[in-house]
């Protein structure tokens, strides 16, 4: 894992084998966390501009940079998804957004494919 692309602060979403982490960070908190890759399964560390993403999977490992700049794409999609508060059904004060920015194209007969997306944090 090279912690050295991610965004200096932002939101981290992590997945782990035994729990979920969704939680501001800032990168030098991240590179002191020795415990940050016991049974880590996904990790998406992003704020408004950029989303770095790393992710296990049965072949190795799958890490990338996704920003407006890197991912080719025709059009953009945009889902604004409201945030629960730890072990909450209902919005409360602990709750906020995150918006999903989808990636897309158009094949010869104009068929849409979302290729890629990123997370990005709302103010």
């Amino acid at each position: 894992m090279k912690l050295s692309n991610i965004p200096e602060k932002g939101t981290m979403y992590a997945l782990y084998t035994d729990k979920v982490k969704y939680e501001k960070y800032t990168k030098e908190e991240l590179l002191e966390d020795v415990h940050l890759e016991e049974k880590l399964l996904e990790l998406h560390l992003f704020d408004a501009d950029r989303e770095y993403r790393y992710i296990k999977t049965r072949k190795g490992e799958i890490e990338a940079l996704i920003s407006d700049e890197t991912v080719e794409h025709q059009d953009v999609y945009t889902e604004k998804i409201l945030t629960l508060g730890s072990k909450k059904e209902k919005p409360d004060n602990d709750s906020g957004f995150v918006e999903v920015i989808n990636y897309i194209t158009y094949d010869e007969n104009d068929l849409m494919r979302i290729g890629n997306y990123r997370l990005r944090e709302v103010e």
